[in-house]
């Protein structure tokens, strides 16, 4: 692969390759190439909106994002994705927004609820 190719080309050269031969390797390439898009795009959303996420969840959203678009191919025999970067766009958002709702409501309990709470059930 030449290195001026764009994400969306050399995943779709990797893609090809793995829907031909299935090897782990090819798809751990995909995973690697998908994780470096998603931590981009991840980052980029931060800086433009302004939010900020502790190392450890920073992690954790990169790799569901990536994990969203990878999984995808281990369920499905002949999955493919046409458009990488529309796709990756998709899993940061779902990645970035999935716990909404429960912090949403963390965030609406009052200081006499909190004390009430215990680990166990905090996102119940």
């Amino acid at each position: 692969m030449k290195k001026e190719d764009t994400h969306n080309v050399r995943f779709a050269k990797l893609q090809d390759e793995y829907l031909e031969n299935r090897k782990p390797e090819t798809l751990v390439q995909m995973y690697t190439l998908v994780r470096e898009i998603e931590s981009n795009y991840i980052l980029d959303y931060m800086a433009k909106h302004g939010l900020f996420f502790n190392s450890d969840e920073l992690q954790d959203k990169i790799e569901d994002a990536t994990i969203f678009v990878i999984d995808k191919y281990l369920k499905k025999k002949d999955f493919k994705i046409e458009k990488l970067s529309a796709y990756a766009h998709f899993g940061m958002l779902k990645a970035l927004f999935k716990d909404k709702d429960k912090e949403q409501a963390l965030k609406e309990i009052s200081p006499e609820q909190w004390m009430e709470l215990t680990p166990t059930n905090w996102y119940e």
